[in-house]
């Protein structure tokens, strides 16, 4: 698996992972995003669909910044792929379906 990590310069705390777009078993470019990012991740997710973005090119989608950067593509040995996947939407921030379903279910029962 490919991967391309998203960082972001936070002042005073330094860079910070904050997105990764990954190749999908079709070579689909996939971006993968937290909360903060809300319908402008959805919307760059999507042109990156459309387009046939690659991973080379994804900073053609969401430039480069003083405060946003791309690192470069990183091959993730399959069997490793899935726990490598988990610790990255952790370090995201990335909310997983089990953690919203609890998330609201505390709210129903609290």
């Amino acid at each position: 698996m490919r991967v391309r990590r998203l960082q972001y310069n936070e002042e005073g705390v330094g860079w910070y992972d904050d997105a990764y777009a990954y190749e999908n078993e079709q070579g689909q470019v996939i971006f993968c995003y937290n909360l903060t990012w809300e319908k402008i991740g959805g919307r760059f997710g999507r042109q990156m669909r459309e387009q046939q973005t690659p991973l080379e090119a994804v900073e053609t989608v969401i430039r480069p910044t003083d405060r946003l950067r791309w690192l470069p593509i990183e091959d993730i040995p399959d069997a490793e792929a899935e726990a490598f996947l988990a610790t990255l939407h952790e370090a995201c921030a990335i909310p997983s379906l089990r953690s919203i379903k609890d998330s609201l279910a505390a709210l129903v029962t609290g």
